[in-house]
């Protein structure tokens, strides 16, 4: 858990935290000395980095027309030097970040933690920032309140409660108002080592320009401004080249609006290895493909900039979200930001900044006297002044680097401490409260931390932006010279792993190579030990990271179960142990066309289509291991036929408080003509709630067909993810045309373990006689669930049409 959650957050900081980029074997590369205007004259940083020479070819090149070149040229110059008319502003700062954690891409998104801060920020010009901390929380649903998980709740906490992420700033000396991996300064030459930033010098060696729209609205006092916008392309596909869309006020030069994303996903396995082929020396041969495939990306940044009188840019929301990928776990992560100003260049002057060792505000011990304790006083005084002295003369020759002062609560109100941000740029004063209750209750928050937000964060504008500027069109140019390629990602591991019946053990490997233009050719390969049947797919794929189109041909063996994931490594688990297959199988090899997109962090529609051509066949049992000796249940026989046809499907989920009200939906359509022309489609929902110190949850599912479905396209009863207690099976009292089904479960308010009572009911049959002498199948029993359904254990009881007892483990449960 901590391995993703550490993965999501270096992702989120990787400006400073990433791994090295390999740099361009096919371009000149040049060591350069980036000087960074802290705003002061006496106060220069001094970076070295590697960048590719901007030969005439490339700087010829890298304009699509003249305009784009002079807006980047403005807009560097006016980067580095900023506008030094502003001298202070005082704003409040609020900020959210989300982590998530869920199996596959399309499991459900579970909220691992969610953080938030509000701040007052008052910065002045010469003497450095002070920040009023006014209210400060962390939820952590997903892990329970017992004694057993206090010490990993408190962990996360405290990780949480970092000064960086209690007060962000949103203007500073030298700041990089790009915002290209977090709190930086900004860089005049490009650096190889991190995220290219499209507005360095230097940066045409690695992107295109392109003037975009204009837009032109009317202030108040009657002047016109101007922005325009500039579209920047990496010149290949590569993880630390971003492509998007940057406005800026053709007067002024200052970036407005923005958005842009890496060009594609981060293989950090290729990565490193790339860079240093024994990097990965270290790593036990069983250990890396436990961990394999290991993916990052940033799917979004978004940035939208404030005019304040008159004349001043400054941040007004940030957004960034993207997700990291290990083995079969993914991490979506959120961080949302935003600044409102109470005033820009106020007169008000703020105290100066004193940074000194730490200091701790302790009492002397109760066991000496009035004298003692005075002596004991006077002692610690003459000792923090000597300590004191000795650092500051050390600080003055460059001996040491200067320590953050740091006070701690004893009878004040609050604490203070103090510290250099930004590379030793800008110095800091944090006021926090002691009391940590006021802190989680601030009126300055949101009313509850699982609430969207929108009151505060205001990000309909910023996701309107970034659905314009990064669709399925912007991406790197397509390229089909193979030198221009970055490295394929391979994938094998878990993540591709499975049992079943038919195939037994099958393992099977992933090959992806990015092309440009947000093309990718892919490969799987996979074989089973029982059937030795080769299963192949090959395709290409184009994304943007949010929306994907794919055309490939295959030959597969797919699951008829309409329910949970049976070819997938977390089914497997159940099916190798204990013979609980719970999927019906059948072969096709074909050619489809498919899309996805994926739905946002936190809520939204998945939504998944497909056209198809394909042959279908039968897929014989050649396996009935299971450890603990079990049967596994006969499969279906099924049609053997040619069929066309589309199907579409949306998963929808709101909600993320576990205690609170959260819907999940699943809508299915499909229509197809083989022998027959066929259409079929169901519907699932679960509501889940609170209810003091229970909760419960409710699913209602139905679906029809019309036309004669083969039997591959029924619909099948029994098991972990229908009716618990009864087994699935093809038989024609388990299978049908139509089905209905509800499940209620009532159990703890506690999702990091909550055990549960439950009861199911279904039906499932001809859909002529839905309602005419009706007999449901039933099963009731007991059950725990942990990290809000992630892992389920289940006992429980059949009723109808088998009175038999069934233990069930899974995982991926609503509740």
């Amino acid at each position: 858990m901590l391995l993703l959650f550490g993965a999501a957050f270096a992702l989120y900081f990787q400006g400073s935290q990433q791994p090295p980029t390999p740099r361009s074997k096919r371009l000149p590369v040049v060591r350069d000395s980036a000087a960074v205007d802290t705003g002061s004259s006496n106060e220069r940083r001094r970076t070295q980095g590697h960048r590719r020479a901007v030969t005439a070819e490339l700087s010829a090149s890298a304009f699509k027309d003249p305009t784009s070149k002079i807006t980047l040229f403005k807009a560097r110059e006016a980067r580095l030097t900023q506008d030094s008319a502003l001298v202070a502003y005082d704003a409040m700062s609020h900020q959210r970040l989300s982590v998530g954690m869920g199996f596959g891409r399309i499991g459900r998104d579970r909220l691992l933690f969610r953080h938030e801060a509000a701040s007052r920020v008052r910065w002045q010009r010469g003497v450095g920032v002070w920040v009023d901390v006014k209210g400060v929380r962390t939820a952590i649903p997903m892990i329970s309140h017992d004694e057993a998980s206090k010490e990993l709740r408190k962990e996360i906490q405290q990780e949480t409660n970092d000064p960086e992420l209690m007060g962000e700033i949103p203007y500073y000396p030298g700041y990089e108002p790009l915002w290209v991996g977090g709190g930086n300064i900004a860089r005049s030459q490009v650096d190889e080592s991190e995220i290219v930033n499209p507005l360095a010098d230097g940066a045409e060696a690695y992107y295109t320009y392109q003037t975009g729209d204009s837009i032109s609205f009317r202030l108040p006092d009657g002047k016109t401004v101007q922005l325009r916008e500039l579209k920047i392309r990496p010149r290949e596909p590569k993880w630390n080249l971003t492509v998007g869309s940057l406005w800026f006020d053709t007067k002024s030069g200052q970036l407005v609006r923005a958005a842009y994303r890496m060009s594609v996903p981060m293989d950090i396995w290729a990565v490193a290895t790339q860079e240093d082929p024994k990097s990965m020396d270290d790593v036990p041969v069983w250990v890396k493909p436990m961990i394999t495939p290991m993916k990052a990306e940033v799917s979004a940044v978004a940035i939208e900039y404030g005019l304040y009188e008159g004349r001043f840019w400054l941040p007004r929301v940030r957004l960034a979200e993207g997700q990291a990928q290990v083995s079969f776990m993914h991490v979506p992560f959120k961080m949302q930001e935003s600044f409102n100003y109470a005033s820009v260049n106020a007169k008000d002057s703020l105290p100066p900044i004193r940074l000194q060792s730490v200091v701790n505000v302790v009492r002397p011990p109760d066991s000496l006297d009035a004298e003692g304790r005075a002596a004991w006083r006077d002692s610690v005084r003459l000792a923090r002044r000597a300590r004191i002295r000795a650092e500051n003369d050390s600080i003055r020759q460059g001996l040491k680097v200067r320590e953050p002062r740091v006070m701690v609560c004893d009878t004040a109100e609050t604490r203070v401490s103090t510290s250099r941000r930004y590379e030793g740029t800008l110095s800091i004063a944090m006021r926090v409260p002691c009391d940590a209750d006021k802190l989680e209750h601030s009126p300055e928050l949101p009313a509850s931390i699982y609430d969207p937000g929108e009151e505060v964060f205001s990000m309909k504008d910023l996701d309107e932006l970034k659905q314009q500027a990064l669709s399925l069109t912007a991406q790197a140019p397509l390229s089909f010279h193979p030198q221009l390629w970055p490295p394929p990602s391979v994938s094998y591991g878990p993540a591709l792993m499975r049992y079943n019946r038919v195939e037994g053990f099958s393992a099977g490997i992933s090959v992806e190579q990015q092309l440009g233009g947000g093309y990718a050719a892919n490969a799987v390969g996979r074989i089973g030990l029982a059937d030795l049947e080769p299963n192949v797919e090959l395709g290409a794929t184009r994304s943007n990271l949010v929306k994907s189109v794919s055309v490939r041909g295959y030959n597969r063996l797919v699951s008829a179960s309409d329910w949970g994931q049976p070819l997938s490594f977390s089914s497997s688990f159940s099916a190798l142990m204990f013979g609980r297959d719970e999927g019906f199988y059948y072969r096709a090899t074909g050619a489809e066309l498919s899309g996805t997109r994926e739905a946002g962090f936190g809520g939204g529609t998945h939504i998944e289509w497909r056209t198809f051509v394909e042959q279908q066949r039968n897929a014989a049992v050649k396996t009935n291991f299971a450890v603990n000796g079990s049967d596994f249940p006969a499969n279906i026989t099924a049609w053997r036929g040619s069929y066309q046809g589309a199907a579409i499907r949306f998963q929808s989920q709101h909600g993320l408080d576990p205690r609170g009200l959260r819907l999940f939906s699943d809508l299915r359509l499909e229509a197809a003509h083989g022998d027959s022309l066929y259409g079929r489609g169901a519907l699932d929902i679960t509501a889940s709630h609170g209810l003091g110190r229970l909760a419960s949850a409710l699913t209602v599912s139905g679906g029809s067909s019309l036309g004669a479905l083969p039997p591959q396209r029924l619909w099948y009863l029994g098991g972990s993810k229908t009716i618990r207690g009864q087994s699935p099976s093809p038989d024609s009292t388990q299978s049908g045309n139509a089905y209905w089904l509800t499940r209620l479960e009532i159990g703890s308010n506690d999702a990091g373990m909550r055990p549960t009572v439950f009861g199911d009911l279904g039906w499932v049959g001809d859909r002529n006689h839905m309602t005419q002498n009706v007999k449901p199948m039933s099963g009731v029993g007991v059950g725990v669930s942990f990290l809000d359904g992630m892992f389920r254990f289940d006992v429980a009881r059949g009723i109808y049409p088998k009175k038999q007892f069934r233990v069930d483990l899974s995982l991926e449960s609503v509740f």
